[in-house]
């Protein structure tokens, strides 16, 4: 059962222990996306253990970061 050391989840190796996990941009763009408040939807859309081809992953990820830095704007946040 994990217990938060590093190791224990891509997510939490990625946002908690600032190790690298997957690539060096697809950890910055899942970063972003929690940052932004996308934590829920990530962990609904993708199985960190087992994620799509990182090309496909890494567009999929800027169109949810892209998506959430509009809505962040439209509420009045500076992103």
């Amino acid at each position: 059962m994990p217990n938060g050391k590093p190791g224990d989840h891509p997510f939490t190796d990625i946002i908690s222990w600032k190790k690298r996990t997957l690539s060096e941009e697809i950890d910055k763009l899942i970063t972003e996306i929690v940052q932004l408040g996308g934590t829920k939807e990530l962990e609904q859309s993708f199985n960190l253990f087992s994620p799509p081809p990182f090309s496909q992953f890494q567009r999929s990820l800027e169109e949810i970061r892209d998506r959430l830095v509009n809505e962040a704007r439209e509420r009045g946040w500076e992103v």
